[in-house]
């Protein structure tokens, strides 16, 4: 496996799962709020993660 792949995978997961977490215990003016968090999150996540693909090569 490359290693791009596995930290990809990883960065997607563990975003997905704190983003389910948040909206599941948050009240509705909450929820937006942290909708337009997370996407912006989501976004740097990947920027982190081509950023580091890159760097390895």
């Amino acid at each position: 496996m490359k290693a791009k792949t596995i930290i990809t995978g990883i960065s997607v997961c563990a975003a997905a799962g704190t983003a389910v977490y948040a909206l599941a215990a948050a009240s509705n003016a909450e929820k937006r709020m942290l909708k337009k968090r997370t996407s912006r999150a989501m976004y740097a996540i990947g920027e982190v993660a081509e950023g580091i693909a890159q760097i390895m090569g």
